[in-house]
This record gives C-alpha cells, sequence and structure tokens, in this order.
C-alpha cells in the first residue's frame, strides 16, 4: 500500500514539477501532495462526501492532525497507512500550501 501512495505522490511530483518556475519549491511539493489528497478529500481538500475536508482547518491543525494519523494517535483506515509515509517536510508543506490564499 505505502509503494503504491509513494508511486501516485512521486507521480503527481513529476506532473506539477513542470511547473517550478512559477511557485516556490515547498508550496510545490505541498500543492502536488494535496494533488494526491484529492482521490478521497475532494478538490484542493473540499470533500463532497463522508471523507472529511481540510480545506478550512488552520496550518497548524493540519500540521497536529497528520502527525497524530503517523503515529498512531490519530486512527483512520486509510489515513494512518498514508501519513505514515509522510516525512515532517512533507506535512509542512501540506499546511503551507494549504494555509497559501489561491484565486
Amino acid at each position: 500500500m505505502a509503494t503504491k501512495v509513494s508511486f501516485f505522490l512521486g507521480l503527481s511530483l513529476l506532473i506539477l514539477g513542470t511547473c517550478v518556475a512559477l511557485a516556490d519549491p515547498p508550496l510545490l511539493h505541498g500543492a502536488a501532495l494535496v494533488n494526491a489528497c484529492a482521490a478521497c478529500h475532494g478538490p484542493d481538500g473540499q470533500s463532497k462526501g463522508a471523507i472529511p475536508s481540510f480545506n478550512t482547518l488552520p496550518k497548524d491543525s493540519i500540521v497536529d492532525v497528520l502527525r497524530a494519523f503517523r503515529s498512531g494517535e490519530r486512527q483512520g483506515t486509510v489515513m494512518s497507512l498514508i501519513a505514515k509515509g509522510l516525512e515532517d517536510a512533507d506535512i509542512e508543506a501540506i499546511a503551507a500550501y494549504m494555509a497559501t490564499p489561491r484565486n
């Protein structure tokens, strides 16, 4: 499962990597990771289903939640597995990207 997640995240980074000149690297990395989240959480973290949205969470809350899933403190069916594959830099990039205003 972690290999599939890593492959999907890597593919997302490759696709978005063509836009390096348009964004700074940490935000670009965050955008790629959030793009991978869209499969369950909806585009840009705005879910239309039973899975929670995270587009309105403050930066610190996103960091806390992802770290709690990664440590096992917070349980989830898929999120616990996905979060275990995230490094601190990934979590910070996701939170920074979500905290950045977009048009």
